[in-house]
This record gives structure tokens, sequence and C-alpha cells, in this order.
């Protein structure tokens, strides 16, 4: 339930907060892992590259997850092969909540909200990430239909959430802070 009011309270922020027009794409899965192990590994943007398959690099300023830190992440999203997306990570709510958004001068507002619940089989996660509507254009190359972007990122992220529970079963591993 907790969960549920998480992203009600996202989807709202989403639409009141910012005059530009954003898109949206929300996916979920149950994780057969405690809370807190994948809370511990989804939560950092490090690890992204190990689950996210358009992710080429990410780097951070700092060694520890805390609100305030600074991630860069270098992705293959449509036609750019190394399209830079700079966030902070803006509210972390252990082990519930990973909040990121865009820095003032990134181009392009993006908010990634990593959401967590615990249920009786081990984790559900949902991941809502919202961003600039003008970030179609940069990527595709041309203004496609938002509809059709947003289900085109679902199966992508219905994919590499997929990827992310096998990686759980397969003993996962962080890079990261090792």
């Amino acid at each position: 339930m907790k969960n549920l009011n998480y992203i009600l309270v996202a989807l709202l922020i989403s639409t009141f907060t910012y005059a530009i027009e954003t898109v949206q794409v929300v996916g979920s899965i149950e994780i057969d892992a405690p809370i807190e192990e994948v809370f511990e590994f989804v939560a950092d943007p490090m690890n992204d590259h190990i689950w996210r398959s358009e992710v080429n690099e990410m780097t951070t300023n700092t060694r520890h997850l805390k609100e305030g830190s600074i991630f860069r992440e270098d992705a293959w999203i449509g036609i750019r092969k190394h399209f830079i997306t700079t966030t902070e990570l803006i509210k972390l709510d252990y082990p519930h909540q990973a909040l990121f958004e865009t820095v003032k001068s990134n181009p392009y507002f993006l908010r990634s909200n990593r959401l967590f619940e615990e249920t009786q089989n081990g984790t559900t996660f949902s991941y809502v990430v919202d961003f600039d509507k003008r970030m179609i254009k940069e990527t595709f190359g041309f203004n496609a239909k938002p509809e059709v972007v947003v289900k085109l990122y679902s199966l992508l992220m219905k994919k590499y959430l997929y990827k992310l529970k096998k990686s759980f079963a397969n003993n996962h591993k962080s890079t990261h802070y090792n």
C-alpha cells in the first residue's frame, strides 16, 4: 500500500510541478529477495549497467549513496549512442524509495523514481520514469508520438526488469564501492 501511495504522489508531482510536457513509463516486477537486498542493489545507479541494457557507462561524485549524490549516465538511446544525462539523488528513503532528477544544467528534464515494497514472496520493485517530451526528437531524430514511445520503452523496460529479476536468481554482484 505504501508503494501505491508513492506512485500516486509521483503521478501528481509529474502532472503539476513542471510546465514542460513529460512522458511517463512505469514498470514493476516481483523479485524473490529481501527488500533491503533489492534496495541496496537497485537504488544505486552504479549497478544500472548490469540490468539496464542501454547504459554504456555511469559515473558518480561519491562513494556512498546519499541525497545530493550526482550521477552522470552515458546511454545508447534511440539514434544517440552517447546520450548524457546528469541526475541528482533528491530523496532516499531506505528501503522504500530512491528518487533522482536531472540537475538544473541538464538540457532535458528526467525523473527516475525507484520504489520498493516488501511482499510475501520478496520485493516488488516499481520503476517510474518521467522524461521531457522534447527528448523524443533528440533521441529518435523525429517527433514520434509519445504513445508510441511509451509502448516501445515499456517493452524495453519489461525486458530489463526481467533481466534484473534473473540477476537476483543468479546471485547478482554489485560492481560499485567494492
